[in-house]
């Protein structure tokens, strides 16, 4: 792997010379409508609902796996356009946000939804740059409030 430094940002930019944006474009694409044709193919699973009026459980999963097939679908279209190289100008703070994501959803069924939300919230915006430590706090704490108050308390939903 090939790294520049950039002059304007000073930072590191690796560049991957076998693959092109086209190709790594088209590659995702493929991956995510397998993904969404699979969760559309196991939403048909889902039970009718008791009332024939009523939309069911299955309805959304199926609507907005749809809907990312059909966006994939033009992505791998679109892909055409493109002719650049892939740039990574943190990867280090890409795989910093895709390791606390991991720990988020494997910690939620241990310690429970607010309890990780707490630590994960800030974790990512420390990710993706944010220093300010009143912002990170508040961030965190309006973001717990307001599931609470949004779902356990108006919808009746409980998190674990």
């Amino acid at each position: 792997m090939n790294s520049q430094v950039n002059a304007n940002t000073a930072s590191v930019v690796y560049r991957c010379p076998s693959i092109s944006e086209k190709s790594a474009t088209r590659v995702i694409a493929i991956l995510c409508l397998l993904v969404f044709a699979c969760t559309a193919w196991l939403s048909l699973g889902f039970q009718a609902p008791l009332n024939p009026v009523d939309v069911g459980p299955g309805k959304v999963p199926l609507l907005a796996s749809c809907l990312g097939m059909v966006c994939s679908i033009v992505l791998f279209a679109e892909a055409r356009r493109l002719d650049s190289d892939v740039q990574l100008h943190r990867p280090a703070a890409v795989a910093s946000g895709v390791l606390v994501m991991t720990a988020y959803v494997l910690l939620i069924p241990i310690a429970g939804f607010y309890l990780v939300s707490v630590f994960a919230v800030p974790l990512l915006m420390v990710v993706g740059g944010e220093r300010r430590w009143s912002r990170l706090i508040l961030c965190a704490a309006g973001f717990v409030i307001f599931i609470y108050l949004c779902f356990e308390q108006l919808l009746g939903v409980q998190f674990p």
